[in-house]
């Protein structure tokens, strides 16, 4: 364990912004905090970062951790406009009253580490957005955290730059093994870093998972949907098994509905072309990076595929067989 988040709330006058928030960070895990603006994910870093207040005993630190081995990133730096890099590089460890041999040795290793020899004199406004990022990872990190705290770390950046952040980011975790809480709304920046996902929606935690997990088995209809790449296919379910007018298939039902009900199927599921399965009308067929993006129709409804086990031609229709189970939710 490193982090234990009990039955957090939020509000400001009388507008409650989330509650009963409970999740955990163990050690060397990132774990993204994920959902759309406005629903108190800044302000959650805050406070566990200690920087605006909580009610006692919702933020528990254990083991080795503690609010004074947590460091939080801003979005947009905060790099100290008349201070050069060494400067701001220097500053926490100065206010943490490290010896200047100490921070002599601290901030050679840093330098080194983060590429920033060579830009020890440059000031805020002479640097790169990339080189920024460096600078503000490196002002934390020198501080040897144990839990560092994102909020959208690489928002400002350009997509090719974000790319090689995150798999920089990536490699100094796996390197120094602290703790990360990444606050993000970015799906591909979550499922490329995070260990595991917290979905935030509506003031509550709705899903806690694996990226994989959520994006194949969303807890709910609205977790879906946010996550994205969604085709929903309209039925009847009885216990496991989920029809149509067109195919009847047997399902994942983990709220056990009865009755109407939809059959979630990502864009990505791996689907096998076939001699049986679900019936599809092959309406187009795309090339993209990954392969191929295929639009069906089945039944009535329009699906999005991206992962079909072999080309299909636009026009013909075929027989996609899921590789792993799907799963049905309310409509």
């Amino acid at each position: 364990m490193g982090l234990s988040v009990k039955n957090l709330q939020l509000k400001y006058g009388k507008k409650e912004i989330f509650h009963d928030l409970s999740f955990d960070v163990n050690e060397g895990e990132i774990v993204a905090l994920f959902g759309p603006s406005g629903v108190g994910k800044t302000s959650l870093l805050k406070m566990i970062a200690g920087i605006q207040p909580t009610e006692k005993q919702a933020i528990l630190f254990t083991d080795d951790f503690s609010q004074s081995s947590t460091v939080l990133v801003f979005q947009d730096f905060w790099l100290f406009p008349h201070m050069n890099v060494v400067e701001n590089i220097t500053f926490g460890l100065k206010a943490h009253k490290f010896s200047k041999e100490e921070i002599k040795q601290k901030i050679a290793k840093i330098l080194e580490v983060f590429d920033l020899n060579g830009l020890e004199q440059h000031f805020p406004d002479q640097l790169s957005g990339g080189q920024k990022q460096r600078v503000a990872l490196a002002r934390a990190l020198v501080l040897e955290p144990k839990l560092l705290l994102l909020d959208e770390p690489f928002a400002n950046l350009d997509e090719q730059l974000t790319r090689s952040m995150r798999t920089y980011l990536q490699r100094l975790q796996e390197t120094y093994r602290f703790s990360i809480i990444l606050v993000t709304h970015d799906r591909e920046e979550a499922f490329h870093l995070a260990d595991r996902m917290v979905i935030l929606l509506d003031g509550t935690i709705q899903q806690i998972g694996r990226p994989k997990e959520i994006y194949f088995y969303p807890a709910n209809r609205r977790v879906a949907e946010t996550i994205g790449e969604t085709n929903f296919i309209p039925g009847v379910v009885t216990d496991k098994l989920f029809q149509t007018d067109d195919f009847e298939l047997s399902v994942q039902n983990p709220t056990q509905i009865t009755g109407e009900g939809l059959l979630f199927i990502p864009f990505g599921m791996e689907m096998q072309v076939g001699e049986n399965g679900l019936p599809v009308f092959v309406e187009s067929s795309e090339w993209i990076p990954n392969g191929q993006q295929v639009k069906v129709r089945i039944g009535k409804t329009s699906c999005t595929f991206t992962n079909l086990s072999e080309k299909v031609i636009a026009g013909e229709t075929v027989f996609l067989k899921p590789v792993d189970s799907l799963q049905v939710m309310k409509r």
